[in-house]
């Protein structure tokens, strides 16, 4: 009998363990972005897991994945941080991708690109930028960036002003370091939406770097 009972309760957990995984691999063909009210449109481009368009970059300590999209001036497109991903930018890369060559960037520890052993920081990051931006073009491009993304496009544009043709940032204003802590855990974040965060731990090579890329009390 206990057997018996040890023998279902593993059952048990095999099952659950499968309907997990087929969950999460229905979820990555219909991405949502943070807080989105409305269900995603079934023949949506799920952005930021498009094998057609997905590409990786070796920036040095991290694999970094961006989409390419569209022919013709190179544009840039950087999500916003934490709680923000490529897929959020969809509208934009729907629209610019009729007349330039989109770079949609997944900064690294979002998505599907890795963390990589240094800190996350925005030089960090404008170096990874600047390193695809190289490797897929050798004109100039325009940048555009939302919170995050944006400050990261500042920091691209002082390192690297020959890299950059003009900027646009969205919701990334002044901000003095220490000014806004960031005080949410875990259970406060998956509490908001958690597909959403269930989605980016399925497409993250290292999951278990999340807490420590966004910051996250436990």
């Amino acid at each position: 009998m206990k057997l018996f009972i040890k023998r279902s309760g593993m059952m048990v957990v095999i099952i659950s363990l499968i309907c997990s995984l087929v969950t999460n691999a229905q979820d990555l063909k219909h991405l949502r972005s943070f807080m989105q009210s409305a269900p995603t449109p079934a023949g949506a481009i799920p952005y930021g897991n498009n094998l057609k368009a997905g590409h990786y970059l070796n920036t040095g300590n991290a694999r970094v994945y961006y989409e390419l999209y569209g022919k013709g001036k190179p544009f840039v497109i950087l999500h916003g941080g934490v709680f923000g991903s490529t897929y959020e930018m969809g509208r934009f890369i729907d629209s610019l991708s009729k007349n330039y060559q989109v770079i949609a960037i997944s900064t690294r520890g979002h998505g599907k690109s890795e963390m990589g052993t240094t800190e996350p920081t925005y030089e960090q990051k404008a170096n990874d930028v600047n390193a695809i931006v190289s490797a897929v073009t050798k004109d100039s491009a325009i940048v555009l960036g939302f919170s995050d993304g944006g400050y990261t496009g500042y920091y691209l544009a002082g390192l690297f002003p020959d890299k950059v043709k003009k900027l646009i940032t969205i919701g990334a204003g002044e901000w003095l370091k220490g000014a806004r802590p960031f005080n949410i855990t875990r259970k406060d974040a998956f509490g908001l939406d958690s597909l959403y965060w269930k989605q980016q731990l399925a497409l993250n090579p290292h999951p278990e770097k999340f807490d420590e890329m966004a910051g996250i009390d436990q």
